[in-house]
């Protein structure tokens, strides 16, 4: 064998070899993208018991009656609380007593597939581009109970929930919006996630190009368009209300990128707050008076 057929076998060879680790690799990956990032794994809910009124309500969606916490107040610019992935409506308690003192009233919901509520029909998570539905039926709820405007507050993946839905619709009664730790583009924290993985055996970094390979096969796999589910792309074209996004600056969960790049994406309406030290939905820990000064003053602002 001349020496230039064997370095082209060996070639060959390479390319076969990395092609299967990064078919194998992706669907191994991507089957853990499946199991961790869009199979249901609700968390009991426990109805909290703090400083405040609150009563249980049903409110009407696509899938069917869904639960949820209304905590009434004097005024009519309600707020409406939408947890994270696989979260419940106690994640963001510790703001209810402020907030109803300040005369907001506020509902904080449970959505499909939460533990107790109808499932979506694909049995998967959809990050916002069905979950809007669920968004959709709160506000109802809220204007048939004496809502004028309605400030949407999602919390991680809540505000993929409630961009989706302020996106679709330009209802005169959306006030604006407030963001935490903005999981507003999944493909990009799977592919952050991706690079915090460690190959097995090798203890290298997962290349980039795996976590593409994993991607592909996820959206074949259970038809996720991971464009549609990019909320900082479509936000020059479609986002119209305020939105005050607060993220920590030691989120290892959800890249603070994430909310500076919202930001960028329109300046003129986004309201960046970075929190310090604070890591995923934990800024109202880090700084509690600092988030709810901020927070009552956007709500004045925009109610």
């Amino acid at each position: 064998m001349s020496s230039r057929s064997f370095f082209r076998t060996i070639f060959w060879v390479l390319v076969a070899l990395l092609v299967v680790v990064h078919v194998g690799g992706g669907w191994m990956y991507s089957s853990r993208i499946i199991n961790e990032g869009f199979t249901p794994d609700p968390e009991p809910v426990v109805v909290p018991n703090g400083d405040y009124e609150l009563e249980e309500v049903t409110y009407e969606s696509p899938p069917g009656q869904m639960d949820a916490w209304h905590l009434p107040a004097s005024g009519s610019t309600w707020v409406i609380h939408v947890h994270g992935r696989n979260a419940t409506p106690a994640e963001p308690e510790v703001l209810f007593a402020a907030l109803q003192e300040a005369g907001y009233p506020q509902l904080a919901i449970r959505y499909r597939n939460d533990e107790g509520q109808p499932a979506d029909p694909s049995g998967y998570l959809r990050y916002g581009s069905t979950e809007w539905e669920d968004v959709r039926g709160a506000a109802e709820f809220a204007t048939a109970n004496g809502a004028e405007d309605i400030v949407l507050a999602g919390y991680s993946t809540g505000a993929s929930h409630v961009l989706s839905f302020a996106y679709l619709h330009n209802f005169d009664y959306i006030a604006g919006v407030v963001t935490d730790s903005a999981n507003i583009d999944m493909g990009s924290t799977i592919d952050y996630r991706g690079s915090l993985e460690e190959l097995p055996v090798l203890g290298l970094p997962v290349p980039p190009t795996i976590t593409w390979v994993a991607k592909f096969f996820t959206s074949l796999r259970i038809d996720v368009n991971w464009k549609s589910l990019d909320y900082i792309d479509k936000a020059e074209r479609w986002l119209r209300v305020p939105v005050l996004a607060i993220h920590g600056t030691a989120d290892e969960s959800v890249p603070i990128e994430q909310s500076i790049e919202l930001a960028e994406a329109q300046p003129d309406l986004v309201e960046l707050v970075q929190v310090e030290g604070a890591g995923h939905v934990d800024s109202f820990n880090v700084d509690y008076d600092g988030y709810v000064s901020r927070l009552l003053a956007f709500l004045d602002q925009v109610g």
